[in-house]
């Protein structure tokens, strides 16, 4: 009986929360850090906003990019059309799915990407590390590719599911890891 009402004074909290999170204004939950709350809602966002407010619809991928959702950022992509900033933001998220893309090739296919010139992204570990790998500084060890830069390690690698891991080591120790789908 005890985890009955437990269960149900859980699930109504959560459901509560839900629907407090629906009374917010993008903007609040964007200060909050609902950014995968935001990102699971983009079409919402998309068909509330689009050719009206490409500054919120940016707020929405730029929530989507914070989480790593590359695949789901890109719905954004198609809309950000109308300003010039849309359209930067627009092309910032195609580079980096396209980085992702060719990162799979590399290591299923052995791409060789040296001579291929993309926008340099330094302010995402995924872009920091494909600038790395287009100027030649890794080694492809099997279905992994390591990258030494500044004292750590990282090893970029594929899910089963096809999604980019970054495992970031230092001292030998894994400091963190990123999931880009």
């Amino acid at each position: 009986m005890k985890k009955i009402l437990l269960f149900c004074l859980l699930f109504s909290f959560l459901f509560s929360n839900q629907n407090n999170l629906k009374n917010m204004s993008l903007i609040e939950l964007f200060n909050k850090k609902y950014y995968s709350y935001i990102c699971e809602k983009r079409w919402e966002y998309i068909n509330k906003y689009n050719n009206k407010r490409e500054d919120l619809l940016s707020l929405v991928a730029y929530s989507c990019l914070k989480k790593r959702y590359l695949t789901p950022a890109l719905d954004l992509a198609k809309v950000l059309k109308i300003t010039k900033e849309g359209r930067i933001n627009a092309t910032y998220i195609i580079t980096l799915f396209l980085m992702k893309k060719l990162m799979m090739q590399i290591i299923k296919d052995d791409l060789e990407i040296t001579n291929i010139k993309l926008p340099a992204i330094t302010d995402n570990n995924l872009g920091r590390m494909f600038l790395l790998i287009q100027k030649g500084k890794y080694k492809k060890n099997g279905d992994k590719i390591t990258i030494n830069d500044n004292g750590n390690v990282y090893n970029i690698w594929l899910t089963k599911r096809n999604n980019i891991v970054i495992d970031v080591f230092k001292n030998g120790q894994l400091q963190k890891r990123e999931y880009y789908w």
